[in-house]
Formats: structure tokens, C-alpha cells, sequence
């Protein structure tokens, strides 16, 4: 069996890696567009649960990966300066970005992988000599572009903006920082991801783009006054950029998830908003998923029908909450003017979507319930 890979991110890599390592006699060619040293961004989160679903797949890549992966406290949530911790369960780690690409490329060199870097296919047709193609090539993935109908591609634009960023800080803990300015409100999203650096993705809704002028600024601008609004969660320090540019984030979902021998994994079928968190364990799971369904037939069309049955109803759901969640964004100003103080927003936070209610919240956060319950006299919205 011939596979090729567009794509060599992280569900690229490391469904290649599996495949060579778990299907006799396969022949797996990855063809990535970039360098093999560039990557955009700084770390990813991966939850606990998904780290658990990696150990089960591959227990040698799980101990490598564990080797470069820093442990994540709790969730601290933060209202204009006024800071709640949000105590239970382990959150899992972060890792940084490039590390895993090069950890995931040594894996797949060892297990006889072909990996070409500086190789970006325009035209998927050159591909065809595959008994299947995979398309691990993002949000603007190729190979879904040129077959858009036949996978049912749809898409929207939403009205916040934001820009990935780095910064030298020392933290233990993944951070939502809320803060109001210019009639609108700012989120700062940010976790470490080694002993000394943080990911820090920052947000604005409409309001606050307008009110504070972001439309005429330049990035460099815009990245001056968010130093200068969250100096105190920065401590001082600066932001530091990597093609950070302001954006409005665009969702992709797809009705099918394959085209004859073509199947979409990743970021490239579904493209869930960076509030829900996990895009890269999630995208690394569809790879184990693909991978499994192959372990059980060599017949392609029998084995993508296995996989898109074992992952779409979780991905549907995802998708539902994350539009759930980045609608609750959209609006995060008024929720912020709506709170009864910190923690009745930090409760608010935690139930954005239909997957939390109050009881599960208090059934993994006993402490936080607890110290709601005083702060609000028990009135949670």
C-alpha cells in the first residue's frame, strides 16, 4: 500500500509514523511545503485526556513526548486584575511547537518514513498514484480546496480579532485574562509552554477594535498597546511576534471527510476556535483513528468509512461546542459587564457551552463551587 501525506504538522507526522510502525509492507511519503526548522507559533496545548489517548497508541513516542512536554497547573481566570483559580482536575501539558515537529520527523526517519521538505503540491491530481492521499494541511488545506464540493465545505468569518504571540515569562498555569478598554473587551489567552516562555494569544471584540483604533494601526501598533494593557500578566516584559498578525478567525467544517481515496484529518476537516483548546491532540487523535481503521481492513473505501464513523460524532459535537464557546467570545464584553463579580464570571466561563451545566462543574471543582457559592452568597447565573 502507497500512501501519500500533504501535510508534515503534527496529524501528518504522526499518522505516518504510526502507519510505518503498525501496518506491515506500507509505504508512507509525507510532502510538507516548509523548512524543516520553520514553524508559526509558539506552543500547544495537550489536555490530559488526550495525553492519555497517546500513551495508549504508541507507548515509545508517548515516553519522548512526555520527555518535552511541560505540566500544566490549574486554570486561573481573570476579570480586569481580579484573579480566580479554578482547582481539580490535572489540565494536561504544553509542548513547544517545534519540538514536536522535530521529535515527530527523528520518529519518523527511524521507522523508514519518506519526509520532503520544501515540496508544496499545487495540484493533488500529480498525487494520484496513491491508494490513498491524506490531507494534513491545515485550515487552508489544498487538498480540500480543490475538491471543496464533493467534501461539502463551508465556512464563516467571526468578528473578534487576534494574533498568536510569545512572551519570556514565568508562569505555571494556563490564564484567561479579561480586561475592558476603548467601550470593548480584550482576552489574553496564555500558558507556558517551557520553564521560561509563554503562548500568549490575544483577543479583542469589534468594540474594542473600533474603540481603541486597531483599524489604523499597524501590528506593531496594535502589539504596543496590548503590552501596555496586560504589562501587569506580562510583568513588564514584551510580546515577542512570529507572522502575528491580527486576524478574524475563520471556522471550517466539512460534510464529508473523504473523496474517493482522499481523506481530510486535522485542522484541514475541522477547524475548531482556539478557545476550546487541544486543536493539536485533536488532530493527532483523527491520525490514530485513521491509522486503527487501516490496522483493520486494506480496503480503502471500507477503512475511510470506518474512520469517519469513529471520529464525526465527536467532531460534530466539538464543532457545536466550539461555536457555542467562540459565540460566547463574541460577546464576552457583555458578559464581563453582566458579572456579579469574578467568580460569577468565572462560572459563566466554565458553563459557555452545553457540555458543562453546575453540576459538572461542581463535581470536578469542588473548591472553586465552594468559594463561589461565599463569593456570590450562592447566586450564580
Amino acid at each position: 500500500m502507497k500512501i501519500s501525506i500533504i501535510g508534515g504538522g503534527p496529524s501528518g507526522l504522526y499518522f505516518a509514523y504510526l502507519a510505518r510502525k503498525r501496518l506491515p509492507g506500507v509505504e508512507v511519503h509525507v510532502h510538507e511545503r516548509n523548512a524543516p526548522d520553520a514553524t508559526f507559533g509558539f506552543g500547544v496545548v495537550l489536555a490530559g485526556a488526550g495525553l492519555a489517548k497517546l500513551a495508549a497508541a504508541d507507548a515509545d513516542s508517548f515516553e519522548r513526548l512526555k520527555g518535552i512536554t511541560k505540566p500544566l497547573g490549574n486554570q486561573e481566570i481573570i476579570l480586569n486584575g481580579r484573579a480566580v483559580s479554578i482547582e481539580g482536575q490535572a489540565y494536561g501539558g504544553a509542548v513547544e511547537r517545534l519540538r514536536l515537529l522535530m521529535l515527530l520527523n527523528e520518529l519518523c526517519a527511524e521507522v523508514g518514513v519518506t519526509v520532503t521538505h520544501h515540496d508544496d503540491i499545487r495540484d493533488t491530481a500529480a498525487l494520484d498514484d496513491a491508494d490513498l492521499v491524506i490531507g494534513a494541511d491545515g485550515a487552508n488545506s489544498t487538498l480540500r480546496a480543490m475538491s471543496s464540493a464533493a467534501f461539502g465545505t463551508h465556512g464563516s468569518e467571526l468578528s473578534n480579532a487576534f494574533a498568536w504571540y510569545g512572551a519570556e515569562r514565568r508562569h505555571d498555569r494556563p490564564t484567561l485574562s479579561f480586561r475592558s478598554a476603548g467601550g470593548g473587551a480584550f482576552c489574553a489567552h496564555y500558558y507556558p509552554y517551557t520553564d521560561r516562555m509563554c503562548t500568549f494569544v490575544m483577543e479583542c471584540d469589534r468594540a474594542a477594535w473600533e474603540g481603541c483604533g486597531f483599524g489604523t494601526m499597524t501590528d506593531d501598533e496594535r502589539k504596543a498597546f496590548v503590552e501596555q494593557l496586560y504589562a501587569d500578566d506580562l510583568h513588564g516584559r514584551p510580546l515577542i511576534s512570529n507572522k502575528s498578525e491580527w486576524r478574524n478567525f475563520q471556522p471550517v467544517w466539512n460534510e464529508r471527510w473523504t473523496h474517493g481515496h482522499r481523506v481530510l484529518i486535522g485542522d484541514a476537516v475541522r477547524r475548531a476556535h482556539f478557545s476550546i483548546g487541544s486543536g493539536t491532540r485533536i488532530a493527532m487523535e483523527d491520525s490514530i483513528a485513521l491509522v486503527s481503521a487501516l490496522e483493520q481492513t486494506r480496503d480503502i473505501p471500507a477503512a475511510l468509512a470506518a474512520y469517519v464513523a469513529s471520529r464525526k460524532p465527536a467532531a460534530d459535537i466539538l464543532i457545536g461546542a466550539a461555536r457555542e464557546s467562540y459565540t460566547w467570545y463574541e460577546d464576552m464584553g457583555r458578559h464581563m459587564a453582566a458579572a456579579n463579580g469574578p467568580y460569577d464570571f468565572a462560572f459563566g466561563y466554565l458553563t459557555r457551552t452545553s457540555r458543562v451545566d453546575a453540576a459538572r462543574v461542581a463535581a470536578d471543582y469542588p473548591q472553586f463551587m465552594t468559594a463561589c457559592a461565599a463569593a456570590t452568597g450562592g447566586a450564580v447565573r
